[in-house]
């Protein structure tokens, strides 16, 4: 081969983008041209559904589909990218793979991205997330071990950070989540937290409607204009 694309990550972004070149380069009947996509496993992780039961379900393999079109897939992750060599440094996925350096002529970066938690006391020991299928994992193991635990009013809360698509999605499953574990007549109490004075700041006016009544009729509701401020409450600038 005398060109390579690579492509940085198995998402819906790498994988588009390896499939994608795979059909132009066959529709011109390219055969000089090398696709190579680099991750940690040749899997698709569904992040958009990760707040849905069942997390460990939201993966699909795409070796198959590499291999029928022609993209070669490497397992690692890429550490450094020389961008004026055109070349990447590639460690393997095993513990005791060796490092590689890879040439590219063209390359996708579409590693992803990870949930950045700010420091706010008590964050890391007891609250949880649905960015990476592990971490929904724990969320789902809590919410299983809610059933051994005590009746209470706080066992029965949820509080979820932020308003925005992923914390909507999350508020709007939650309830039912809940009660599938504590039982379908159980008092939950599900709570939206948002710095901005509007739900789905970012989605625009809109669909908000919609949102807002989907909401009061699952039973979530909110406090806007407030920020986390730590496991035992949240700063409210007033507004509700």
């Amino acid at each position: 081969m005398s060109q390579r694309i690579l492509v940085i990550g198995a998402g819906f972004a790498g994988m588009w983008s390896a499939l994608a070149a795979a059909r132009l380069l066959d529709q011109a009947a390219r055969r000089d041209v090398e696709i190579v996509l680099v991750a940690p496993s040749p899997e698709l992780h569904v992040r958009p559904r990760l707040y849905e039961k069942g997390p460990e379900r939201m993966k699909a393999p795409l070796q198959a589909i590499f291999d029928a079109v022609g993209v070669r897939y490497l397992a690692g992750r890429v550490e450094h990218i020389d961008v004026a060599r055109q070349q990447v440094q590639v460690v393997g996925a095993a513990a005791d793979a060796a490092a590689q350096t890879l040439h590219y002529d063209r390359l996708v970066l579409a590693a992803g991205s990870r949930l950045n938690c700010p420091p706010i006391p008590g964050l890391q020991q007891h609250a949880f997330n649905v960015d990476q299928i592990a971490d929904a994992a724990r969320l789902q193991a809590h919410l299983q071990g809610l059933a051994g635990r005590a009746q209470s009013a706080a066992r029965n809360t949820v509080v979820i950070a932020g308003a925005g698509f992923t914390g909507i999605e999350t508020a709007a499953e939650m309830p039912a989540r809940l009660r599938d574990v504590l039982g379908a007549d159980a008092a939950v109490d599900v709570i939206m937290v948002e710095r901005a004075d509007a739900l789905g700041p970012d989605l625009g006016e809109g669909p908000r409607p919609v949102i807002t009544q989907a909401l009061t009729e699952l039973g979530v509701s909110w406090r806007l204009g407030s920020g986390v401020e730590g496991g035992c409450g949240w700063r409210d600038a007033g507004k509700r």
